[in-house]
């Protein structure tokens, strides 16, 4: 009788749903899959997931020490609360890391920061953390990283260098680093890197040797993202490669020169300490693109980007510097697509002196307060130079204190007498209002005037909604245009 429990237990084991079967034939699917897909499939896990995984079978546990993307950027913060909880968290990476022995690592993502005592810890002893961390970089780079990404905060970044071992790696594509001001020392020109991006942020640059070496050792550079790179006050890139670069600095550096006949895209956000005794030179003959915000400088050398298909200007200028801004202009004569904020618009404009040199524009967003008294002769003068434009944007942020006061001066009968060209090739108009007149006269007189326009897409906040679209549906429209009212949404 005693075989016929065991015989029901096997029945019963394949015969529930196929249980049993089912479980081993589903890990025998996940085990058949060719090694690319299965490494695919591992990399959207982070380093945790990717260690549970060696637990499954013997084939998965090959696959994950074999995984060629490494994310060690999403550890749970409870793993890193205490400075025990991190040296076992370290220890336990580590030893992945060793098993790992020489697999190939083709991405390599870290997002570490320094441990912060609570009230309950008298001692901290992770100080000898940033050796570990270099370690770990440094086992990247020996098995053949190809693209890393550093977001370290650091005990002490003077303690020791950024490991050179990085710019020498022949296989690196993309080398991302943040690490709390640490030193990055010039690699040596002796070697050719084949980086093809390349970003900086929150580093000392030894000396100006290194932004040489970019120029001179990384041929194949395609873009190059600074942000808050300290050391060095000269920076300069002359590069056959670049196509993409990013550069944002508060006060470190002083003179910026860019080159490169590739160069497409340029962003700039640089808040000079001192405009008078900095430079900007950007000679990019190709550009299509270009974004920048900060104060002008005294010497400023840009060149006809004639080429130029968008710009963003969200400049500081004052009241003396009216030649710096027609200059600025004049390098955009060919752009078709152009934003400008308030203080770029009221200065050069505002006295109706500066007819702008953009007669090729066809799109103008205005990024503004509320169209006040002060910025509408500002804004005649802009559009008097705008014979071409057919798409209007005007984008409005409501100052805190009394947005109603000093909007009321210039009434539709006001813009009528203007008599601007732009007015007949208007198509499309998108327009933020509230309970301002000069606004919601100008909405109209464009309404009554643009004969050619097809849509007007009016934004307004929810309390004046019935005051904007009682003033707007009482005028005529001259064309067959849609006008499309939508609430403003409140901005996070």
């Amino acid at each position: 009788m005693a075989p016929k429990p065991k015989k029901r237990a096997i029945a019963s084991c394949e015969g529930e749903g196929g249980g049993c079967s089912e479980s081993k034939s589903m890990i025998d699917r996940l085990s058949d899959l060719p090694d690319q897909v299965a490494h695919h499939i591992l990399s959207f896990l982070t380093v945790m997931d990717l260690v549970r995984v060696c637990c499954v079978s013997k084939r998965w546990r090959e696959l994950s020490l074999s995984a060629p993307s490494l994310n060690f950027d999403e550890i749970p913060s409870g793993c890193k609360s205490t400075c025990r909880n991190r040296l076992q968290l370290m220890t336990y990476l580590e030893r992945y890391l060793f098993h790992r022995g020489g697999n190939k690592i083709q991405s390599f993502r870290v997002n570490w920061e320094r441990h912060y005592m609570d009230e309950n810890e008298t001692v901290c002893i992770c100080a000898s953390e940033h050796y570990r961390l270099i370690t770990w970089i440094n086992t990247a780079v020996r098995c053949n990283v190809e693209v890393l990404d550093l977001k370290m905060t650091l005990y002490d970044p003077e303690e020791a260098p950024f490991p050179s071992s990085v710019f020498l790696c022949g296989t690196l594509r993309s080398l991302a680093v943040g690490m709390n001001f640490t030193l990055l020392r010039t690699p040596s020109f002796g070697f050719s890197s084949n980086l093809t991006k390349l970003e900086l942020k929150d580093v000392v640059i030894e000396d100006d040797r290194f932004f040489k070496w970019v120029s001179c050792s990384c041929k194949f550079i395609e873009e190059l993202h600074l942000d808050q790179v300290r050391g060095i006050k000269t920076i300069s890139v002359e590069s056959s490669s670049l196509k993409i670069l990013r550069f944002f600095d508060g006060f470190s550096t002083s003179h910026l020169s860019i080159s490169g006949e590739k160069l497409e895209d340029i962003v700039v956000g640089w808040y000079v300490e001192s405009p008078s005794n900095s430079s900007l030179n950007i000679c990019a003959p190709n550009l299509k693109r270009l974004s920048w915000s900060g104060k002008l400088m005294n010497h400023l050398t840009l060149g006809k980007f004639r080429h130029l298909e968008a710009a963003v200007l969200c400049l500081r200028p004052d009241e003396n510097e009216l030649d710096k801004v027609y200059e600025v202009l004049c390098s955009l004569c060919k752009v078709r697509a152009l934003m400008l904020d308030e203080a770029t618009i009221k200065v050069p404009f505002s006295k109706g002196s500066m007819r702008a040199p953009i007669y090729n524009i066809h799109c103008l967003t205005m990024d503004i307060g509320s169209i006040t008294d002060e910025l509408v002769p500002a804004i005649v003068s802009l559009f008097r130079g705008l014979p071409n434009m057919y798409i209007l944007c005007i984008q409005s942020k409501l100052p805190l204190d009394n947005p109603q006061s000093n909007t009321s001066g210039f009434d539709m009968g006001y813009w009528k007498l203007q008599n601007l060209a732009f007015i007949d090739q208007l198509k499309v108009v998108s327009i933020e209002l509230c309970n301002d007149s000069n606004g919601i006269d100008l909405a109209r007189y464009i309404l009554e005037c643009a004969q050619n326009l097809l849509q007007m897409i009016v934004i307004y906040p929810p309390q004046d909604s019935e005051i904007v679209t009682r003033k707007l549906k009482e005028s005529k429209i001259a064309s067959g245009a849609t006008v499309v009212y939508r609430e403003k949404e409140k901005r996070g």
